[in-house]
Parts: C-alpha cells; sequence; structure tokens
C-alpha cells in the first residue's frame, strides 16, 4: 500500500485538493504514460528553456549549457518574475557526445568535450509578459564551472594536511554533480556522487594531463581524493571562488537539506546514495548569524559529521523483490560521530570501524538519495531502492530530533522514525493514483503538500517481467498531508523514454515548478544505436516523439520550466493561434491546406508590448517559434481611420523578411515608414492582425495569424 495509514484516504476522486489548495496542488492527475512525451495537466503549460549544446554569454565570452542537467535552484533577483538558475550537470554520454564509448579509444579532444558538458551553469532568466521563460543573454551572471575548470579550494579539516596528501589545498572544477541544495545565507551546494566512475571514462593522465582523476575511491591516503565533496558556490558573485568542505565527508553525496536556528549551530543533512549508503548531519562549531554573511559563509568549514544508527534495523528488507516486507517500520536511533580519519573515505572507512555486519544492521540504508526538512523540523528521506535487500520500490522514510532539537547527538539522545510512505502499487483505481516507485528528488511546496519524482532504472522500464511495469515511465507525484486526499500520491506529470525529472524547484510565489529532465534516450548505445543515425535512438525528445515517430532526432536533456495558466479562455480572438501546450513536444501542426508535404511547425511566442507609442516610436518585437530553417516573411496589417471617421479596409502597416537557419525561437522587428507612423499618431485605436508565413527549403509554406489591438497608453 501507499501508506501504512490507508483507512483514512479519500478513494472518490483523481482530483488532487488539499487542505489549503495553490495553483499548483488542484490538478487532474494523469494516467501513467510509456510515451516519447513530457506531459503536464491540462491547464499548465510546460516549455523548454535550454538544453545540452544551447549557448548564452556572460562579459567574457560564449557558455555552453551542460548535460545531463540534475539538481536546480533559483536564486531571486527580481522576485519571481527574474533570477538565477543554479544547475548541476550530473555525467557526460560518450555515445550521444562524440560516439566513442570505448574509453581506450578516446583522443584527448573528446575527453575534453565531456569534462565541458559536466559541473554546473548558472543561467540568468527572465519570465516575459506572456509567461514565458527564457535565457537572458547576455549577462554578467552567466557562468559555468566544469569537470576541470575553474580552481575550487578546499576547506576544513583535510584541507592541505600532511597526513592526506591526496587532497592539497585546490581541485580543477567539479564533476558528478547530482543533487544539491542551498543556504540561508545565499549560496549554492553542489554534491559530487558518483566520482568513482570517472577512471573508467579514460579521463586518464594521458588526455587529462593529471591523475587527479583516476584513483577515485580514496582508498589509500595517499590516493588523489579531489572529487567526492559538497561544493558551495555563491550565484550572485561571478568572482567567488568556489569551495570544497572536507568536514561534510566524502561520500556519493546525493543532495543536502538544512536547519537553521538564529544563534544556535548550524545543522545540514545529507544522504549516501547507493545501495547500503548511510545518511549524515553535520553540526557547525559556529553559530548561524542571520545577516551577518561573512561569518555565516565559514560555517562549513568546521564541526562534527554523523552518521545515523537506526534500531531495531537500518535497512527495509522484503522476502522477494517486489515480494512481502519482512523487517520493522519504525523504532529509534541515534547520530554516531564520524572521526577525522573516516571522513576521506567515508562509507567505507565506517564499515571498517564497526565491522562489516553490524554497518549492515544498523547503518546501511536503501538508497538513501534525497533528504529534506519540513518546516516542522522533521526529516524525510527518499530511500530509493536496494537491491541487496529486495526493495524494488523504496520508500520515504521520517525521522524526528530528540526534543526537535536538529543537534541532538549520541546515545543518549535518541531519534525516533517511521516508514511514512512506501512505493509500490496501490491497487486504487482512479487516474493517476496507481502509486510511485524509486523516489528520488522530494520537494515541498507552502500548502504542506511533498512532491516526489522517481528514479525507476532505464534499463527496466516499461519492461513488462519486472515488477514496476505498472508505473510505466518515470513521473513527478504530489502527495497531500492533509485533507481528505492525504496520503494519495497523484501523477502530476510524465517523463519522456528512458528519462527522469530531477531537481523540482518553485518560484518563491509558486506560479512556476522548474523540473530537469535527465538522460532521455539513454539505453540507445546498449539497444543497437548507431551514431549519427537518430532514427536509431531510443528517444528523440525534446525536438520529437520516438511513439509518434515526429521528427526523429537526438534525445537531449533539458530545462523545463511547468507555469499555471490563468483561468480565462486562452484564444480570446478566436483566430488560429494554438493554446500553449501541456506536452513537449506539441503535437504537430496539420498542413496547410493546398501544399504537398509537410510544412514548418510555426507559432507564436509573445507579442511584445501592443501599444501605439510602441509601434510609432523604435517599433515593435515579436517573438515567434519554427521547428526547422526556413524564409520568415512577417506583414502587419491596420486599419486607420476614414475622413470620414470610419474604419477604412486592412491596409499593410509594416512587413519583415527574415531567414532562420536554426529550428527555435526568433524575434522580428516591425516599424512602419515615416509617412505611416505620421497617420498612426493621430489614431486613439488600431484594430490590427499579424500574418506570418514560414517557407522552408522544399518550398512547403505554413501560415499563421493573429488578431492585435493597438491603443493609446
Amino acid at each position: 500500500m501507499a501508506l501504512e495509514r490507508t483507512g483514512y484516504l479519500d478513494t472518490a476522486t483523481a482530483l488532487a485538493n488539499t487542505a489549503e489548495p495553490s495553483d499548483f496542488s488542484a490538478f487532474r492527475a494523469l494516467a501513467a504514460s510509456a510515451a516519447d512525451a513530457f506531459e503536464v495537466p491540462e491547464g499548465y503549460r510546460a516549455h523548454v528553456i535550454a538544453g545540452y549544446g544551447d549557448q548564452f554569454a556572460n562579459e567574457d565570452g560564449t557558455l555552453t549549457y551542460g548535460f545531463n542537467n540534475d539538481y536546480l535552484a533559483y536564486f531571486p533577483l527580481n522576485g519571481s518574475q527574474e533570477g538565477l538558475l543554479f544547475i548541476n550537470h550530473e555525467y557526460p554520454a560518450p555515445f550521444f557526445q562524440h560516439g566513442v564509448t570505448n574509453a581506450a579509444n578516446k583522443t584527448a579532444a573528446q575527453v575534453q568535450l565531456e569534462q565541458d558538458s559536466v559541473g554546473n551553469s548558472i543561467l540568468h532568466v527572465k519570465r516575459d509578459a506572456d509567461g514565458i521563460w527564457g535565457v537572458v543573454s547576455p549577462s554578467r551572471y552567466n557562468r559555468r564551472i566544469t569537470g576541470n575548470s575553474p580552481t575550487l579550494q578546499f576547506t576544513g579539516p583535510l584541507a592541505d594536511n600532511a597526513a592526506y596528501p591526496g587532497i592539497g589545498e585546490t581541485a580543477s572544477g567539479s564533476l558528478a554533480n547530482c543533487s544539491g541544495g542551498i543556504t540561508p545565507w545565499g549560496t549554492a551546494l553542489s554534491c559530487e556522487e558518483n566520482y568513482q566512475d570517472y577512471p573508467g571514462l579514460g579521463w586518464d593522465q594521458a588526455r587529462t594531463g593529471t591523475t587527479d582523476y583516476v584513483n577515485g575511491n580514496g582508498s589509500t591516503l595517499t590516493s588523489p581524493a579531489k572529487y567526492g565533496w559538497v561544493c558551495e558556490h555563491d550565484p550572485y558573485d561571478p568572482s567567488f571562488v568556489g569551495r570544497k568542505h572536507t568536514a561534510l565527508g566524502r561520500f556519493r553525496h546525493e543532495n543536502t537539506a538544512f536547519r537553521a536556528v538564529a544563534d544556535k549551530p548550524f545543522v545540514l543533512y545529507m544522504g549516501d546514495d547507493v545501495n547500503n549508503g548511510g545518511v549524515y548531519k553535520f553540526v557547525s562549531d559556529l553559530r548561524f548569524r542571520p545577516g551577518r554573511r561573512e561569518e555565516n559563509l565559514k560555517i562549513l568549514t568546521s564541526g562534527k559529521l554523523y552518521i545515523a544508527y537506526w534500531a531495531p534495523q537500518s535497512r527495509r528488507t522484503f522476502d522477494a523483490p517486489g515480494g512481502n516486507l519482512t523487517s520493522p517500520t519504525g523504532g529509534t536511533g541515534y547520530w554516531r560521530e564520524v572521526t577525522e580519519a573516516e571522513l576521506v573515505d567515508t562509507n567505507a572507512r565506517i564499515a571498517a570501524s564497526v565491522g562489516s555486519a553490524e554497518f549492515q544492521l544498523h547503518y546501511a540504508t536503501n538508497r538513501p538519495e534525497d533528504v529534506e526538512v519540513d518546516e516542522d523540523g522533521t526529516v524525510y528521506i527518499a530511500l530509493t531502492n536496494n537491491s541487496t535487500a529486495n526493495d524494488t520500490h523504496g520508500s520515504i522514510r521520517r525521522l524526528h530530533e530528540a526534543g526537535n532539537d536538529p543537534t541532538a547527538v549520541g546515545q543518549g539522545a535518541q531519534f525516533t522514525w517511521e516508514d511514512y510512505a512506501a512505493g509500490g502499487p496501490t491497487g486504487r483505481p482512479g487516474t493517476g493514483e496507481q502509486g510511485f516507485s524509486s523516489p528520488d528528488n522530494l520537494t515541498f511546496d507552502k500548502a504542506g503538500n511533498l512532491w516526489v519524482v522517481t528514479d525507476i532504472s532505464s534499463s527496466v522500464l516499461n519492461n513488462p517481467t519486472n515488477p514496476n511495469a505498472y508505473h510505466r515511465n518515470n513521473a513527478v507525484f504530489m502527495l497531500p498531508r492533509s485533507g481528505p486526499n492525504a496520503g494519495v500520491a497523484f501523477r502530476f506529470a510524465n517523463m519522456p523514454l528512458e528519462a527522469e525529472a530531477t531537481g523540482p524547484y518553485f518560484t518563491p510565489d509558486e506560479q512556476t515548478l522548474f523540473i530537469n529532465v535527465q538522460h532521455p534516450g539513454e539505453e540507445t548505445p546498449n539497444r543497437g544505436g548507431v551514431y549519427g543515425t537518430v532514427e536509431t535512438y531510443t528517444s528523440y525528445w525534446p525536438k520529437g516523439n520516438k511513439t509518434t515517430g515526429q521528427n526523429p532526432s537526438k534525445p537531449i536533456p533539458s530545462l523545463v520550466a511547468i507555469t499555471k495558466l490563468p483561468d480565462v479562455e486562452t484564444d480570446p480572438d478566436g483566430d488560429d493561434t494554438p493554446p500553449p501546450s501541456n506536452v513537449i513536444p506539441a503535437p504537430p501542426t496539420p498542413p496547410t491546406p493546398g501544399n504537398d508535404g509537410t510544412p514548418a511547425r510555426l507559432s507564436f511566442v509573445s507579442s511584445g508590448r501592443q501599444n501605439l507609442a510602441s509601434l510609432t516610436g523604435t517599433g515593435l518585437d515579436f517573438k515567434l517559434r519554427v521547428d526547422e530553417p526556413a524564409t520568415l516573411t512577417v506583414t502587419l496589417y491596420g486599419q486607420l481611420t476614414t475622413r470620414k471617421g470610419r474604419r477604412g479596409k486592412p491596409r499593410q502597416l509594416a512587413r519583415v523578411t527574415q531567414r532562420v537557419n536554426v529550428s527555435g525561437e526568433v524575434t522580428v522587428r516591425l516599424r512602419p515608414s515615416a509617412a505611416l507612423r505620421v497617420l498612426l499618431r493621430r489614431e486613439r485605436a488600431v484594430p490590427a492582425s499579424l500574418a506570418v508565413t514560414a517557407t522552408d527549403a522544399a518550398g512547403n509554406k505554413a501560415t499563421r495569424t493573429k488578431r492585435l489591438s493597438f491603443r493609446r497608453s
């Protein structure tokens, strides 16, 4: 069952109403999908902001958005309308990037391409008048951290410590950036997770000029241990030198979640995302001082790390995959101190200290991915799954600190815990209520709902013989924690083929939910895909749809914005402008009557400020989207007042022809002639229309029109 307390759940509706509805908590749940599309409920709009390979710029030049975007966080510049997105890029994909999957055959240039694709992106983004988010470029805030640059500094007890010569003072860049977190002093924390994989990618001395990537496990004190840490960055300050904090330990960090109380030690919770990994918390030596940023920037440099000890046992175990539960669903525990000698290779060294059997019984858990702290101090932990415990579907566990004191540690200060929500089929008949599997990232909204994204391995997704076949593609769920549907997991968004949703993050006004779509089509090289032959790829997302055969193209990990549409008619003018799409890619536009072949797909994105002052001044900007190279002819028509005071016939006010060499968005500016501007300045209002024709290389044409109305402001 989805929850042990299923007797309290309402089984009558699939509408995810909560005790305190918000724009994102009242929706019609989606059915499970195995289609190659990103889907949200009707009444919501989804659009791609950026994808791998997209370019943006800062004051120093052009930057490239990285691969496999994972964690993200929004840092406001202008409330919820403009801000900075801090984004992790977890790992490269050699097959899609250059086609060479055998590490021994890679060139130094191919490895450099992979190094450039990991790390972090910092994007300056802004929402326009039509609610569409876009990257502001150039912007001084835009930045990239990659797998070999810039230089980050080590802090804490192991930094430049002669006892740990594999660490030193600095590291080149950051890699394996999975999830992360924020701090109350305005910085971003990025977690280096599967750092042990990079030697297998061919990142050796011959190709990179360094041995820093070679021995990633830190099994000896002299082994390179440059990666596997929590890194701190300041999105607001391009000159900030990133830091790797050794006091937080070195393991497969998934994320961080803080609990900050004024004038008390700062507490940071973390998970070790590996089968039988532990759950950790850090308690700082320094106290958190609100408003004293320079002091707070030192908080993560010193303190004590602890690992959770769970009783009567730590792992959730089953008698068979998808079988019967054989372990308790609650108990007590305490926080055991991690010694300095255990920080460099934390999981392995603690296991060696306490003994393997003891570690498995009381410290090991089922892949602790995300850890989040509720407003009341309760700690929620996403335990994704664990094949060694026959745990196929995972669960969400919650922990209550002794006396609700996050600094409580040691055997004398025991916490309590229970498995709050379990993955697996629910048997519920309502659409979108069949249950989640393999929970990964978590987040809360202001109404107290718990949002969950899933991480079922691509190798078993949609496998009819697998226990999670009912789930179909990975998805986003909302679990109300109060009201008539408390505890029911409602499916809010479906991912494309072989992808997972990562890093869900709301803007402060909760009008936008940002989601990263990671590794669509990642099984392609394992399922007969041929590099460069896109028809053989297992996903075409986001520019195409493998399921329908629409626009075969390379799958691209991408950043998506989801917004709630206003409760008004989407096309009040009654023209043929398509409504905003809740599916990516949008279904193809039917061919224009009278033309042979398939025309370019053409749509309006925004229409600028529609007033006469702008039209008769510098002109008006119109933003359009076309899905292939084409020649655009954009014509603005208007009805001016005749001498008799009546509206005349539509006449051409301005026209521009513009060549678009790549698919995507394009902005065109229309400005009437000087003579027409004089006539327009006499008008109080002008009914108008915009006609756009896209002509592709084959001569196929697509035409769209949009009604407008210009008034004197």
